[in-house]
């Protein structure tokens, strides 16, 4: 094997292990109403619990209250909101999520950076990471866009899962709601 070929085969070796290295379970951004870096771990609990949502959306409004009550009921979990719409303004987002009342950090993506990371589509799109970034659930918070009528709770499920120390049963579910507004940039 050639000088020239060993360069090219470390090169490829070492920009997957750089693609691996990528852990979800770290989230780093400014938090929309304190205006502070935040730097958001799994370290020391379960997991962390990423929502993606939206300071207009029907659809993410309507699982508000399921997703602060997830975080009350999941002590072990570290949670952040992201919101990634390029049509949402600070100002909108930040009136939004302070009546939302949320006891954990939004984060503002305006780069749409987390969302193209996780892949996240829609609002709301949930993501759960244990400490490892080694993702148990993504998907749906609920099974309908309204929370109200959704017959199935997937991510009370999936944690509900992970606190008995069992595997989660269902690590996807549909996600419903509104597109993540991603304005001129497409990654898909």
């Amino acid at each position: 094997m050639g000088m020239r070929n060993i360069v090219l085969l470390s090169l490829v070796v070492w920009s997957l292990s750089s693609f691996s290295a990528i852990n979800l379970s770290i989230v780093d951004g400014a938090d929309v109403l304190a205006k502070a870096p935040i730097h958001q771990t799994a370290e020391g609990k379960k997991g962390i619990v990423v929502v993606f949502l939206s300071a207009k959306c029907p659809c993410s409004d309507s699982h508000i209250v399921e997703v602060k009550s997830l975080h009350k009921d999941y002590p072990e979990f570290s949670f952040v909101a992201v919101n990634s719409n390029a049509d949402e303004t600070n100002e909108l987002a930040q009136d939004y999520f302070k009546r939302a009342g949320l006891e954990f950090p939004v984060i503002k993506d305006k780069n749409l950076e987390l969302a193209d990371r996780y892949k996240a589509f829609k609002t709301p799109h949930a993501f759960v990471m244990n400490s490892d970034g080694k993702v148990l659930y993504q998907g749906g918070v609920s099974s309908s866009r309204q929370f109200a009528t959704a017959d199935r709770k997937f991510l009370r499920e999936a944690l509900m899962n992970i606190h008995d120390d069992k595997p989660v049963t269902m690590e996807e579910g549909r996600t419903l709601g509104c597109v993540i507004s991603r304005g001129e940039k497409n990654v898909w």
